[in-house]
């Protein structure tokens, strides 16, 4: 088993290929949301570093968000071509969960991890894993929080939290503010973004558990409309309201 996992909803984009071992190889962007220019060469780079060629794959995997939306875009889009090309199964993973995976790989048990993507405006997509055992439990959905309602619950809870995620970039004085320095740490920033390695571990269990989809089944999870979007029902519902 050979499984290509596309990383491209936030700063940085990645490729990887783990094995049905686990072991796994990463080709890493160093330019910020150069998705589509660089996807191919990081694909083509991480089986090269696998030591196997494109007709040893077995599956292709993407973050499919939330996170940017045209950095979304990109890369389930550039999964499910090479899905519809090779003939391969295609895996949904997402990019909450493979930053609250990495957050697992730093340690600590009893702990709370809270991946958090800046969604602009005080908005964030999160979740909440609790560490037990070396495993994770979701305890908090994966949704649309506005920062304020989402620490507010992080207070209930016991434990304390490790954020990760460019939300700290934007949110990094209101945490502070709202939380004690007990409560919370903060994940550094040379492994705060989400990385196609821990995306490509979230679909190596998929594919072991079955959870895989047609080409045309990956879709992606932008968990709201684009401002675009928002903007044109607004425009819309106000021509109805004034016309």
């Amino acid at each position: 088993m050979y499984i290509l996992a596309l990383e491209t909803t936030g700063k940085y984009g990645s490729a990887s290929v783990i094995d049905e071992s686990g072991q796994c190889v990463t080709a890493s962007s160093r330019e910020e949301m150069n998705h589509l220019k660089e996807i191919i060469t990081l694909t083509e780079e991480s089986i090269e570093r696998a030591g196997i060629t494109k007709a040893d794959l077995t599956h292709v995997a993407a973050s499919v968000g939330p996170g940017s939306f045209t950095g979304i875009r990109i890369g389930v889009t550039t999964a499910r071509t090479l899905g519809q090309v090779m003939n391969l199964p295609c895996i949904s993973a997402s990019s909450l969960e493979g930053m609250a995976l990495h957050g697992l790989n730093m340690g600590g048990e009893n702990r709370l991890i809270c991946p958090i993507i800046n969604a602009r405006r005080h908005q964030t997509y999160s979740g909440v894993w609790k560490v037990s055992e070396g495993e994770l439990e979701s305890i908090l959905p994966e949704k649309q929080y506005m920062i304020e309602d989402l620490l507010s619950e992080l207070q209930e809870l016991e434990g304390s939290v490790l954020f990760i995620g460019d939300g700290i970039d934007a949110y990094e004085n209101i945490i502070a503010e709202t939380l004690t320095s007990e409560k919370y740490s903060l994940a550094g920033r040379e492994c705060r973004y989400p990385d196609s390695e821990w995306v490509a571990k979230v679909a190596l269990r998929k594919a072991l558990q079955g959870e895989t989809c047609f080409y045309k089944e990956l879709l992606p999870n932008y968990m709201r409309k684009s401002e675009a979007e928002m903007r044109l029902e607004a425009g819309t519902l106000s021509r109805k309201i004034h016309g």
